[in-house]
């Protein structure tokens, strides 16, 4: 009985290794001719994505610079803080006057026959200038010097912003052009797939469900290929926008996307933000505008000197208020006794503000210190994940070979093929994601401390 059952399984067994032989065979035939095929095209139903004009990342930037708003509005703030110091500058200079009058008038200073009016003229200048302020002039140009400090910190704050919102729209076009071309990929090898499964179900050795399997996965990344197209389009006009272009642009990819290391160690880098960052100079700059403002609104409280002096040419006039010829000089002084606490509401207001932006720019310190460490711990991240995606596309790439080899062969299951072409092309826009993130977490670091690094 042993020895029968012996025998019977050897039969099994042979009987099993050439229904596998004839049907590798079969399959061998047809797989291998779908194989010497040329590549799956890329599907005609996704619709082409316009892109006008392909730009480097300099002229982007350039552009960018040149049509941003928010540049436009710090240099305009700028101009119109150097004019604010102007005018504080001024004050310590006098002011000029010219003056001049034609007067006709029946009112004269000596009897007339009333037949013809007294008649005067009169040209004239005349100059004042502050002796004493209290220190006002002063305290006002402070406020006006620490204002176009912060408006110009304000500007590199808004240029380096700009300039990192047209790296962000760059990249943002390389990364979908990059998932669009994963997408076409995992397409054509989802139309491989359908071709390998109809063979096998022509053969015998599956059933309709790969072949189902396999149509499903071919559906899925068509779907995924229309998405990253929608996202690659939206992009390109958004960086048209930045641009200052009417239509869609996208970047042109420069010749390396690989981690750079920094010129700056981590401390250094940190140690320049918080000293150097526009933000941190601009809230500085803010809180010296604030202390200023307080002594200039404290000089109200002393009195004012003030000469004034002028020239006057003018004929000799027989009416009463003609301008007489000649100079005249007026010391003169002010000092409101009670002018219904205004003083001291703008005393009140100025130390309000003064308190609170001595607030914000310890805030803004605190919070740029943070920021530039996060930065720096995410850019050290972003290198090791691109790294490990890399690791990743290499990996997935050789399952998927060896995978599409043993289902070619009958080993292994539509359901295995299926997976392991997911995981490449999820290990492949991993890497594209990988790339861009490094790219421009590197470029908000430079934002934050307002150069490059």
């Amino acid at each position: 009985m042993s020895s029968f059952r012996s025998v019977g399984s050897l039969l099994f067994r042979a009987r099993r290794a050439a229904t596998v032989f004839v049907a590798l065979l079969v399959c061998g035939g047809t797989v291998g001719a779908a194989a010497q095929a040329p590549t799956a095209p890329v599907d005609d139903s996704v619709p082409a994505v316009r892109i006008d004009s392909l730009l480097d990342l300099p002229t982007v930037i350039a552009r960018a610079l040149a049509v941003s708003p928010d540049v436009t509005e710090t240099r305009v703030d700028v101009r119109n803080a150097e004019s604010e110091r102007r005018v504080a500058n001024a004050e310590y200079f006098p002011t000029l006057t010219a003056n001049s009058g034609l007067l006709n008038s029946n009112v004269t200073s000596v009897p007339t026959d009333g037949t013809l009016p007294g008649s005067a003229y009169s040209v004239g200048l005349a100059a004042s200038v502050d002796l004493f302020t209290g220190g006002r002039r002063g305290a006002d140009r402070a406020r006006a010097t620490s204002d176009v400090g912060a408006a110009e910190s304000r500007d590199v704050s808004a240029r380096y912003q700009a300039t990192y919102d047209a790296q962000f729209a760059f990249y943002e076009t390389l990364r979908a052009g990059d998932l669009v071309d994963v997408a076409r990929a995992r397409v054509t090898q989802a139309v491989r797939g359908v071709r390998y499964a109809e063979d096998r179900v022509r053969a015998g050795t599956t059933t309709r469900s790969d072949e189902l399997r396999a149509q499903l996965e071919l559906t899925s990344a068509r779907q995924q290929q229309l998405a990253v197209t929608d996202t690659l389009q939206a992009a390109a006009y958004n960086l048209g926008r930045l641009v200052g272009a009417d239509g869609p642009v996208a970047g042109r990819r420069p010749n390396s996307l690989e981690p750079v290391p920094l010129s700056l160690s981590d401390t250094d880098v940190v140690r320049l933000a918080v000293e150097q960052s526009p933000a941190v100079q601009a809230a500085a700059a803010t809180q010296r505008a604030a202390d200023a403002a307080i002594r200039s609104v404290q000089s109200a409280y002393v009195p004012d000197i003030k000469v004034t002096g002028g020239y006057n040419w003018a004929n000799q006039s027989t009416i009463v208020s003609a301008v007489r010829p000649g100079w005249a000089l007026l010391l003169s002084t002010s000092y409101p006794l009670f002018n219904g606490y205004h003083r001291e509401d703008d005393v009140t207001r100025a130390q309000s503000t003064a308190d609170v932006a001595h607030a914000q720019g310890r805030d803004v310190e605190r919070q740029v210190r943070a920021e530039a460490a996060r930065l720096l711990s995410s850019l050290r991240y972003a290198a090791e994940n691109i790294a490990l995606a890399t690791e990743g596309v290499q990996s997935s790439a050789e399952d998927l070979r060896v995978q599409t080899e043993r289902y070619r062969a009958g080993i292994s299951t539509e359901l295995d093929q299926l997976t392991s072409e997911l995981a490449n092309s999820q290990a492949q826009a991993s890497l594209v994601t990988a790339r861009y993130n490094y790219q421009l977490i590197r470029a908000q670091l430079e934002a934050l401390v307002g150069r490059s690094l």
